[in-house]
């Protein structure tokens, strides 16, 4: 064990809620501005996923518990329908856009003049699907964000919804008056294509991440604070960045999981005996704990990055809250 993971690992043993102090790490020195200005988009994803990694196998040896922390709903201060109380606020929502992802925000906001008077995180819901993140989150049950523009729940809140499908169109509407929620389809979408087979397909995100901001943050109007935040996050699942587990484990949670990383007991009851399983029982559910990753058949199979599971990576969100000068 090294010296990191010697540091980590006494403080992982000791009393006490952790998560707070892991959200620190991961902002001010895994996924650091600092690492990012300095390494290629690439260099940037590896490295982080690696220290990741390793943290996490150090949390499933010895700090199980963490897992637990990952199920408890943010305070208000991380809520969507609390913030679209205010009229002068906008929040946008970038489907499947993880905490690695916080030193592109902060760039991109100081790019278009943008103060960033808070950087902090939030979490998924469980499982870390973004219906579920909805029915948690707003009043609207378990429905896809596209139908979001529709429902009357929101409208009767006086909550103005845009669905940005499209990274190149921008956004538009009439909303000077009503809180704004703009929910972009991207990055999530991105996660279907080919590319993500590939490790490149972060360097893609990173390239098109400015077309999105522009379209949707940048093209918003007439507010004075615009949130930046997420549904879920994802694991990268580069070679050595998975928990190492033998073939009959292996076997046993791709017969149970196939290529997800999270089963309604109600349709799977006989839940095998694993340490990699974690059951939610208010929500009458099982998921896969930690970064082992799960390949069953098909495309789907064979991607690198994957969500809906229990781990830091795929729970802890961006929180980014922009001052807007009028």
């Amino acid at each position: 064990m090294d010296t990191l993971d010697q540091a980590l690992f006494n403080r992982l043993i000791e009393s006490g809620p952790r998560l707070a102090w892991i959200i620190e790490w991961l902002l001010e020195e895994v996924w650091s501005p600092e690492r990012y200005r300095n390494l290629s988009p690439i260099e940037f994803l590896r490295g982080g996923e690696e220290k990741v990694n390793r943290f996490e196998m150090l949390v499933a040896s010895a700090a199980d518990r963490i897992y637990g922390e990952l199920l408890s709903t943010p305070d208000t201060s991380g809520n969507l329908l609390e913030a679209l109380s205010d009229p002068d606020t906008a929040v946008v929502v970038f489907d499947g856009l993880s905490i690695r992802e916080v030193p592109m925000i902060l760039t991109l906001a100081d790019k278009s003049g943008l103060p960033v008077s808070l950087t902090g995180a939030s979490q998924a819901a469980i499982p870390s699907e973004t219906i579920d993140f909805i029915h948690r989150e707003l009043p609207c049950g378990h429905i896809a964000p596209s139908q979001l523009e529709t429902r009357k729940e929101l409208k009767e809140k006086g909550i103005v919804t845009i669905y940005s499908k499209n990274i190149t169109h921008p956004i538009s509407g009439e909303y000077q008056n009503s809180p704004l929620l703009v929910w972009s389809s991207f990055p999530d979408v991105t996660y279907k294509d080919s590319g993500a087979k590939f490790e490149g397909h972060f360097e893609n995100i990173h390239a098109l991440f400015e077309t999105a901001w522009i379209n949707t943050v940048q093209s918003i109007k007439g507010k004075e604070k615009i949130i930046i935040t997420s549904d879920h996050g994802y694991i990268f699942f580069g070679t050595g960045m998975d928990f190492p587990r033998s073939p009959s484990e292996m076997k046993t949670l791709n017969a149970y999981f196939g290529n997800d990383r999270n089963v309604p007991l109600e349709e799977k009851p006989d839940t095998p005996a694993s340490d990699d399983i974690f059951i939610v029982q208010s929500q009458n559910l099982a998921m896969v704990k930690g970064r082992v990753r799960t390949r069953s058949s098909g495309e789907a199979a064979s991607r690198l990055y994957r969500h809906g599971g229990l781990s830091l990576m795929e729970m802890i969100t961006p929180w980014i809250e922009l001052k807007v000068n009028q």
